[in-house]
């Protein structure tokens, strides 16, 4: 993915930059992985599902963090 990058907001018109940088992140980024026993924590802001939490988690200091939120 090297050389892509987000578009840079522009003036005032931020719903276009939105419009925008939601395009780039689609085309660009994957949908969310599942986490298994192989995954590993090696930099902190990973974003995965784990099916045995029913979760999201996320990698804080080489470890896997439920995420809390409200359904």
């Amino acid at each position: 993915m090297s050389g892509q990058l987000p578009p840079p907001p522009l003036g005032n018109q931020w719903s276009t930059w939105g419009e925008r940088i939601n395009k780039f992140l689609v085309n660009t980024r994957n949908k969310l992985e599942f986490r298994d026993a192989d995954s590993k924590a090696t930099q902190d802001g990973i974003l995965m599902w784990d099916e045995a939490q029913n979760a999201v988690v996320v990698s804080k200091n080489g470890n896997w963090v439920k995420l809390k939120y409200d359904p």
